[in-house]
């Protein structure tokens, strides 16, 4: 299968956004080929570069697939088909205060079930949770409909837990801040985020995965209404999912893949329920990213949609004159120094001067090729000295900044970046605190054209998102639901 050129998670088929970042694999038009976006290093773990701000927007890929459920538990399903979950939980600890960033004493939550609620939303019952036994004896109960299509009990275990994994793979850092604590039973924490309810965190997600479900459903139903059909390599990945699976657990040392499915989404689920998931999550999704050209303005639609909103724009700090800048760079760091008893570490003008010399070999070295972007960003990935040059899973991105704004650098790499003269294509040496950059101006391009863009992209697919959900109603039959215990506890 075709790998995601950002995290190198497998893609589908014909599918160019990636399941577990939401990245699009297809670049915009530049004057050559680009690399993916650089992710900064954390504060933990700084990293030699000139990029002093955290903040990255988001593609408008990404943005398309964040509003469609469809594709919610992405980063779950790839940890898990790819061997990613090991026998250890990793799940963040729950005494992590994020306002703070230091530890807190969390004490431990009393077992004290609401009372039943509506009989026809998730508050039905105070509490879910049952025996395995008796989860897996009411397998095969029908507990919510879509039209024609079931949902099984069995199978709402497998929407059930990677609703709750798929939150704290995006949320887990803020759990405390959102007053879960999930070393503690889900069914005896209220959740507040819903405004206007109380439920449980169990009964929150329980209706948010039934949401989920409905938007699969909906998608994969509007696909088979509209002659949507997956590609081979697709099926046949579908087909060998047994397979892989057995491989996971013999992975992460289960030595069936029941168990890694009782480990991972509780003891309620079968692996035929697994599947079914599997391929309802596969043709949704596929289905979604097929029309993503849709969701696309035009330029001259941008270009209305801003200046009928120019004000309102203005006033969030958007306007006509501010740009991004993408460019590469190659970092070479001076070495030797004397450091004083603060830390801080100078080096001479010789020492400089050897550094520039460097700087200088790797641009001619570069001259004396094609002058490409391809081959510049090829040549980075071998020597630069940046810490931050690598994107998830520390693959190499080429050196590129991308997205770049004023106030985001070092003064002198943005000066460079943004001289007024500045072309694609041009080159050149620039000296900073961190060392020498070799430098490769990619585009500008105003930030107004990319952040409307990406509004009316979120707005379309939202839109398409509704419409076809729409023709779906759900019907659900809470009183039959059961929810098997997971490993989703503190060890």
């Amino acid at each position: 299968m075709k790998k995601c050129k950002f995290c190198q998670a497998e893609l589908a088929e014909n599918g160019t956004f990636c399941p577990n970042c939401g990245r699009n694999n297809v670049e915009p038009e530049t004057t050559e080929e680009t690399a993916a976006p650089v992710e900064t290093a954390s504060a933990a773990q700084p990293a030699a570069g000139p990029e002093i701000v955290e903040n990255k927007k988001a593609t408008p890929g990404k943005i398309a697939l964040m509003v469609a459920a469809i594709v919610v538990v992405a980063a779950v399903i790839v940890a898990l088909l790819a061997g990613g979950l090991s026998g250890e939980k990793k799940l963040l600890s729950s005494t992590e205060d994020p306002t703070l960033g230091t530890a807190a004493t969390t004490e431990p939550v009393a077992a004290t079930v609401p009372a039943d609620g509506n009989p026809d939303d998730a508050t039905c019952k105070g509490t879910y949770t049952a025996a395995d036994a008796d989860v897996l004896a009411a397998r095969d109960t029908v507990v919510a409909t879509v039209g024609d299509y079931t949902l099984t009990n069995g199978q709402l275990q497998v929407f059930y837990w990677m609703e709750v994994q798929s939150f704290l793979n995006q949320y887990g850092a803020y759990a405390a801040y959102f007053g879960l604590d999930y070393t503690q039973p889900l069914d005896t924490q209220l959740c507040s985020i819903v405004e206007g309810q109380t439920m449980t965190w169990q009964q929150f997600f329980l209706e948010s995965c039934l949401g989920s479900w409905q938007n699969y459903q909906a998608m994969s139903a509007e696909a088979d209404a509209t002659g949507f059909q997956l590609d081979a390599e697709s099926l046949a990945y579908l087909d060998g999912l047994e397979t892989t699976l057995q491989e996971s657990a013999a992975y992460n040392g289960f030595e069936t893949v029941e168990e890694l499915l009782a480990y991972n989404i509780g003891g309620g689920a079968t692996l035929e329920d697994y599947k079914a998931f599997m391929e309802l999550y596969y043709k949704g999704y596929l289905y979604f990213n097929s029309q993503y050209e849709t969701f696309v303005p035009t330029e001259a639609e941008v270009e209305a949609y801003f200046t009928e909103n120019e004000a309102a724009y203005a006033e969030a700090g958007v306007n006509r004159d501010d740009k991004y800048v993408d460019v590469r760079h190659i970092l070479v760091m001076p070495e030797g120094g004397t450091t004083d008893e603060n830390g801080s570490t100078t080096y001479s003008d010789a020492e400089w001067e050897t550094c520039r010399q460097k700087a200088q070999e790797i641009l001619d070295q570069w001259l004396a090729g094609d002058r490409s972007q391809n081959s510049f960003a090829e040549l980075a990935n071998e020597k630069t000295q940046d810490g931050n040059d690598a994107n998830y899973d520390g693959v190499p991105d080429g050196g590129l900044y991308t997205q770049v704004v004023v106030g985001q650098m070092v003064e002198p790499f943005e000066n460079w970046c943004f001289d007024e003269s500045r072309v694609p294509g041009d080159y050149g040496l620039v000296q900073t605190q961190y060392g020498y950059h070799v430098m490769y101006f990619v585009q500008s391009y105003p930030v107004w054209e990319v952040t409307v863009e990406e509004e009316m992209i979120l707005n379309n697919s939202q839109k398409f998102t509704e419409e076809v959900t729409a023709k779906y109603p759900i019907t659900a039959d809470y009183s039959a639901m059961l929810l098997a215990e997971s490993g989703l506890t503190a060890e």
